[in-house]
């Protein structure tokens, strides 16, 4: 919460702030340049023309050229580093999905196999009496499926 000085101190370390005292320095040197050089014309004096660039200043500009090509060349690459990086994630995400509907498949086929099996093993006569063929042919079926016994 500090003061209204304190809070104006904090502005001045941020981004926007410093971008607006470069704005407010440029176009004040130039308003001055501009100032400087109508006096001059006033006064009589030549008004110095603007110097044309010389082979090293036109050196320089060219390998800003060069430079500002391959960093295209590099950003160009690293949309397409990002596109393959998508792509595989929709792959994997894709796959990852896949395999949970084939664990919820498998696991809805055993629920209802266990659901089946509890329906014969639970049969009754008439008079209350448990069914004893389904539980037997059940061990059986046990019996037959399990490892040790048919090796």
């Amino acid at each position: 919460m500090g003061t209204a000085k304190q809070s104006q101190n904090r502005k001045k370390f941020t981004r926007e702030y410093k971008v607006k005292e470069i704005q407010r320095s440029i176009t004040k040197k130039t308003r001055l340049r501009k100032e400087y050089l109508k006096a001059l014309k006033d006064e009589g004096y030549t008004v110095p023309e603007r110097e044309t660039r010389t082979g090293a200043k036109e050196s320089v500009r060219k390998m800003k050229e060069a430079r500002a090509i391959e960093g295209k060349k590099k950003i160009d690459e690293k949309k397409e580093i990002k596109k393959q990086r998508k792509k595989m994630l929709r792959d994997e995400i894709y796959k990852q999905r896949s395999e949970q509907l084939e664990k919820i498949r498998v696991s809805k086929e055993k629920f209802q196999m266990r659901e089946e099996r509890k329906k014969k093993l639970t049969q009754r006569t008439r008079t209350g009496q448990p069914l004893m063929g389904p539980k037997i042919e059940d061990l059986l079926d046990k019996i037959k499926t399990d490892d040790t016994y048919t090796s």
